[in-house]
């Protein structure tokens, strides 16, 4: 029986792809301060920023060093490096119905993030959006020591909740990460797939919208059968693989 529900931060509590927009757009603006930024080569930039940015799986040194690279050969990337820690935060916008759903999640489940990333930057967009009395529970890789994928950040995080890895859920959008983490870890994983379409011939749960986790996670009979069946199957599959 699923008793508790790890969720991702980026792309899957907040809204990761719009508030990277908005970022780029300042950055940008800082950068090029005399461009219109109503005008489709501005435009053009941003979006090209945001090709760089891989969905922010990737450093953000490599996006700077790209404008850099591309518009702006004397960009001083580390300044810009420093502006984007400091600013991102005011900038993060949450997932639509997040705040509604993990208020009704709270009174069935214990609740947990597990996120990748620096400790100060990590918390303070956590904290600009006023998530943390979500959660039971909140660990940051940086601070834990080790990324999702890594087994011991999934086991670390079950044990805070205390409960067993087969009693939670773990929602994220990044398959690498957060699928495979909770799935060698023996979690449920729901693929949380907002901003993108998710191909994949792997028999994984995905949900597009919070409307989709709610009708996962709390079913109108409120006994949860499906959950507990896709997660039997899966933590079967789980300790198959680790047996072969």
């Amino acid at each position: 029986m699923i008793k508790g529900i790890l969720f991702d931060f980026d792309g899957t509590i907040s809204y990761r792809e719009e508030s990277a927009y908005l970022m780029y757009r300042y950055i940008l603006h800082r950068i090029f301060p005399h461009e219109d930024i109503g005008n489709i080569e501005f435009e053009a930039k941003v979006q090209r920023c945001l090709l760089w940015d891989e969905y922010g799986t990737i450093n953000k040194r490599h996006v700077l060093e790209q404008i850099k690279r591309t518009w702006k050969p004397d960009l001083d990337v580390e300044e810009y490096v420093q502006i984007w820690y400091d600013h991102f935060h005011e900038f993060q916008i949450a997932m639509p119905g997040a705040y509604e759903l993990l208020e009704r999640l709270k009174q069935e489940y214990k609740l947990g993030l597990v996120t990748n990333g620096n400790g100060h930057s990590q918390r303070v967009k956590i904290e600009y959006l006023k998530m943390e009395k979500f959660f039971d529970s909140i660990i940051v890789s940086k601070e834990f020591g080790a990324d999702k994928p890594a087994r011991s950040i999934f086991d670390e995080a079950a044990k805070q909740l205390q409960l067993k890895n087969e009693e939670i859920a773990f929602v994220g959008d990044t398959f690498d990460t957060d699928i495979l983490g909770a799935y060698k870890a023996g979690m449920f994983p729901v693929w949380y797939a907002y901003e993108h379409r998710a191909c994949t011939s792997f028999d994984v749960p995905i949900a597009h919208t919070f409307k989709d986790l709610q009708n996962l996670f709390l079913p109108k009979d409120n006994h949860n059968l499906e959950v507990q069946r896709l997660a039997l199957n899966i933590r079967r599959r789980s300790l198959v693989s680790q047996t072969n």
